[in-house]
């Protein structure tokens, strides 16, 4: 066995090592939730009961923790600990959507001395940002009105399961699903039963598990594919979208597939349209975490993480279907890049305004 191999045998095992104790973590996280009783559930419910709100804590959860990813399997997990009802989380789900963008942000203002390439780079990466903000203008008065994503996810669980309520989403016999409850008591005797250390522990578990497991998929994955991207990947805006959505799978982070394609706009190897639908693709292979972390959950958590997924195509039949909607977001990119070049302060003002400043106002304002 050469090194390579031997390299390729660990980061897979690493992986999979990584995965199952990513799974562990929810698992604990749900079960924390459900010792804690109802006095917690009743706090989150709270905080999350107007949907507004908790669309905003959606956006600045997921700055904060810079990956939708985890965001949206928290969410998983807590509804599927009860302490979150279906309705409340889709809100979140869709501001997550909104502030895992922040990072090709963030990635684009290191062009920022560099004229015309940072003008291509900061128009690459906000145009993912006006997209997911647009996806939600349209969807979520919608949703928040006529319930389509939750309707439709539900109705496929019922096809599924029967009915929703209190059925886990695998047997309790499961090879899985034992693996996985005894991963999660291994990690509660370490807590000597208390209720919020395993739930911090458990959290802090899924959080470094995902960290890993995207590490070892990017070093494993993305340097192979970097060599090809102009000559196979953008040929057409399906293919594009295709591997935008094959590519975030493998490295389980929307952030990274997106920031990827950001210093290839800036060099000028690829343009605003051709990376457009690549980014869309991201955002549907992002949803492929919070289904996973549902597996060792309930339906209801399955429900919501579902609903994820169909956000996330309706808003691309949506805008990117219609050519005059599909415009908005590229043009708007192109006008605030434009700006950012000659008014060096406006890339940071931005990114603090939309991603920090109104989350938080509305956050702070819409509770008290």
């Amino acid at each position: 066995m050469n090194n390579d191999t031997l390299k390729i045998f660990v980061k897979t095992a690493g992986i999979i090592s990584s995965l199952y104790l990513f799974l562990v973590g929810i698992a604990g996280m749900s079960s924390a939730i459900k010792r804690m009783g109802s006095e917690f559930a009743e706090t989150v419910l709270t905080t999350t009961s107007d949907p507004f709100i908790a669309l905003f804590i959606g956006i600045f959860a997921t700055v904060l923790f810079q990956s939708s990813s985890t965001t949206t399997s928290l969410i998983v997990g807590m509804v599927s600990s009860g302490s979150l009802t279906i309705a409340s989380s889709i809100p979140m789900i869709m501001g997550a959507n909104i502030g895992t963008t922040v990072t090709n942000t963030i990635v684009s203002v290191g062009h920022i001395n560099k004229g015309t390439e940072f003008k291509r780079a900061f128009a690459a990466s906000t145009v993912h940002d006006f997209f997911n903000i647009m996806a939600v203008i349209i969807v979520f008065p919608i949703e928040m009105i006529f319930h389509p994503l939750q309707k439709t996810s539900e109705w496929f669980a019922l096809k599924m399961f029967g009915k929703i309520e209190n059925i886990e989403v695998l047997q309790a016999k499961s090879p899985i699903k034992l693996a996985v409850k005894s991963g999660s008591e291994f990690i509660q005797k370490f807590t000597f039963d208390n209720d919020i250390v395993y739930l911090v522990l458990s959290v802090f578990i899924t959080f470094l598990m995902l960290y890993s497991i995207v590490k070892l998929l990017k070093s494993l994955v993305l340097k192979k594919i970097e060599g090809f991207f102009d000559q196979y990947i953008f040929n057409t805006a399906l293919k594009a979208m295709a591997f935008g959505v094959i590519i975030t799978i493998m490295v389980q982070s929307s952030s990274i597939t997106t920031s990827l394609v950001v210093p290839l706009a800036g060099a000028g190897v690829l343009t605003l349209r051709q990376i457009f639908p690549f980014t869309l693709g991201a955002n549907i292979g992002t949803t492929v975490t919070a289904l996973l972390a549902a597996i060792t959950g309930t339906v209801s958590a399955l429900v919501a993480a579902f609903s994820h997924l169909l956000f996330n195509i309706t808003g691309i039949v949506i805008i990117y279907c219609i050519p005059v909607l599909r415009d908005i977001p590229l043009k708007c990119a192109e006008i605030i890049s434009e700006q950012a070049v000659t008014k060096k302060y406006l890339p940071l003002l931005y990114l603090f305004f939309i991603f920090v400043l109104v989350p938080l106002c509305i956050i702070y304002f819409g509770r008290t």
